[in-house]
């Protein structure tokens, strides 16, 4: 099986909400400069990938690995959940992930003459869907 994917749990480091003070100014700095900083994204989004095929064994784990220390300007994903045909494997692999507690397991045999799709959900904020989708893509060529 593959590795065990590992989120990183979000961090909010200041204990406020960053939406600015009474002076309309934002924060200030330790100079007393009014320092103004941007609202963020504060909406849950999913997106979901789907491919027919089959992903190679010895790329699943790095990605999954790639997904668990994801960059922040890449986004935050608090659960992933994914059913995958993996090759060579005669059983559909099945993973969730959240924050930074994973489990996976094979699920039923592939039926004869079943079409074999990758199926994966991601749930989180700002992901970069383009990212994702191109991290997901590669690791069904050799």
């Amino acid at each position: 099986p593959a590795p065990s994917l590992l989120l990183q749990p979000e961090h909010h480091g200041e204990g406020h909400d960053g939406h600015g003070s009474a002076n309309g100014h934002g924060h200030v700095d330790g100079h007393g400069h009014a320092v103004k900083k941007s609202r963020h994204d504060s909406r849950v989004n999913s997106m979901a990938l789907v491919r027919e095929g089959e992903i190679y064994p010895n790329k699943l784990g790095p990605w999954m690995q790639s997904l668990g220390t994801l960059p922040a300007e890449k986004g935050l994903i608090f659960r992933i959940k994914g059913i995958l045909a993996i090759r060579g494997h005669p059983y559909k692999h099945v993973f969730h992930a959240v924050m930074d507690v994973s489990d996976e397991d094979d699920a039923g045999p592939w039926e004869e003459g079943e079409k074999r799709v990758c199926k994966i959900v991601f749930i989180g904020k700002a992901m970069d869907q383009a990212f994702l989708r191109k991290g997901f893509e590669s690791i069904f060529d050799q």
